[in-house]
């Protein structure tokens, strides 16, 4: 596969996993589903997060895929909790994120 159409499929995975952040922090926001603005907002960047990991499956297989997202969600949703929640960031999650971070460099290499 070219470059260029790798960055693409990287960019769509991204662009999902904003969406899946963003979902999460409203989720979060949504004070479990009582707030139904926010309960809306939820199902609209889930239901784009899922239109741009479809296209970013046309160009990249399914596991590097949803690896990607899926550590890019769990290490920026992290952080946010922590900034925006005051939740905790025990040693013990910091060391998972390093750990997703170099999970993250080996599935690159593998592309």
């Amino acid at each position: 596969m070219s470059d260029h159409l790798q960055l693409i499929a990287i960019f769509w995975v991204v662009a999902a996993s904003s969406c899946d952040i963003i979902g999460n922090v409203l989720t979060k926001l949504s004070n479990g589903f009582t707030k139904k603005r926010f309960a809306v907002m939820v199902m609209i960047v889930q239901i784009a997060a899922f239109v741009f990991l479809s296209f970013a499956l046309e160009s990249i297989d399914l596991s590097i895929a949803y690896a990607l997202w899926g550590a890019l969600g769990i290490i920026a949703t992290s952080v946010i909790g922590r900034m925006m929640f005051g939740e905790s960031l025990h040693p013990v999650k910091v060391l998972g994120i390093g750990v997703t971070l170099i999970a993250i460099l080996f599935l690159k290499l593998s592309i």
